[in-house]
C-alpha cells in the first residue's frame, strides 16, 4: 500500500499543470509557444509578433533555481488574480533550450512581459508581487 501511495504522489509531482483556462500558471512548450505566443521559424530572421488573446507574463526558470521556486507562488497568484485579463505562462529554460535562446536567457528567473502591441520586455531575478503588480498596471493593462 505504501508504494502505491508514493508511487502517485511521485507521478503527481513530475507531471505539470496545464491550465488551458488562464488560471494558475500554464506550462509551455516549444511548439506550445509557437501557437499561443509568438510563431518563429529559425531558418529565418525570428520577428517578433505576438499572437495571444491577452497580454502575458513567460517565466524561464529551472529546477534546481532556490529563487525560481520562490517566484512561483507569486506567479500562481498573479494568475488566480488577474483572471482572465492576462496569461501567466511558465517554461524549463534547461528544456526548452531553443525559447530561451531567442530572448537570450541566461540567468533564472527572467520574466518577459508581453504586451499586446509593441515589444516585449525582459525583467531578470527575484521580484515582490508589489513590482509585478506595477508591471500589469502600467505594461500589460494600462488604463
Amino acid at each position: 500500500m505504501f508504494k502505491r501511495v508514493l508511487f502517485v504522489l511521485l507521478l503527481s509531482l513530475s507531471v505539470p499543470a496545464a491550465k488551458a483556462d488562464g488560471a494558475g500558471l500554464t506550462y509551455l512548450s516549444t511548439a506550445d509557444f509557437k501557437t499561443k505566443v509568438c510563431y518563429y521559424d529559425l531558418s529565418q530572421q525570428p520577428t517578433w509578433k505576438y499572437i495571444g488573446d491577452k497580454p502575458c507574463l513567460i517565466d524561464f526558470s529551472t529546477s534546481w533555481c532556490g529563487w525560481c521556486k520562490k517566484l512561483h507562488p507569486i506567479l500562481e497568484q498573479i494568475a488566480e488574480e488577474y483572471k482572465g485579463r492576462i496569461y501567466v505562462y511558465t517554461l524549463d529554460a534547461e528544456k526548452e533550450r531553443e525559447v530561451a535562446a531567442l530572448f537570450g536567457v541566461r540567468s533564472y528567473p527572467t520574466v518577459v512581459i508581453c504586451p499586446m502591441e509593441g515589444a516585449p520586455q525582459i525583467s531578470q531575478g527575484y521580484h515582490e508581487k508589489a513590482y509585478w503588480d506595477e508591471v500589469i498596471r502600467t505594461v500589460l493593462l494600462p488604463k
